[in-house]
């Protein structure tokens, strides 16, 4: 877990990102999504990270790109909303829903300009459903799915389902 003070210069540093960010997430949000700019403004985003091979689908609201890094064969669906200030990975041959939320802070409870991160790590072949939230610190298994609506609060074991609010354990997989 890394604590930030939001009154931080190294805060304050990271709030350039931020920026950049958005301002990149507008211009996707708001072309042609057969646009072949698309992919120039994705290039920008991720700062030509994002393999060739990976998809991401608009509208997105991506904050920090600079904490996120995705692997080979991933789809991401329209709607995916993050806050990476703890870092996200996402390994290949991932699929994401559409209206995934992945949250890698949260406010000190006392102290609301402290926020506490820890980051989130989506394994190998993992499927997240439609409108499923990740939240700080878990960590989602090999081949593991996560049910549409879940919340998720602890790591998923690799080749299971997961779903409900706070998710849990629906079945193995073979």
């Amino acid at each position: 877990m890394k604590i930030y003070d939001m009154n931080s210069q190294e805060y304050l540093d990271g709030v350039k990102e931020s920026q950049r960010s958005k301002s990149l997430c507008f211009k996707l949000n708001n072309i042609n999504p057969n646009d072949a700019k698309l992919r120039e403004y994705l290039d920008q985003l991720f700062e030509n990270r994002l393999p060739q091979n990976s998809t991401i689908w608009t509208p997105t609201q991506i904050d920090r790109a600079n904490k996120i890094k995705i692997g080979n064969n991933v789809f991401i669906n329209h709607s995916l909303t993050t806050v990476p200030l703890g870092g996200i990975t996402i390994e290949d041959n991932v699929q994401i829903a559409p209206g995934v939320t992945m949250l890698t802070a949260n406010h000190d409870i006392e102290h609301m300009n402290i926020l506490k991160t820890a980051p989130i790590h989506i394994k190998e072949g993992a499927w997240v459903g439609a409108r499923a939230v990740l939240l700080p610190g878990v960590t989602i298994g090999e081949h593991a799915i996560v049910g549409a609506g879940a919340i998720v609060t602890k790591d998923v074991e690799p080749y299971t389902v997961v779903g409900g609010n706070p998710a849990k354990l629906i079945k193995k997989l073979k």
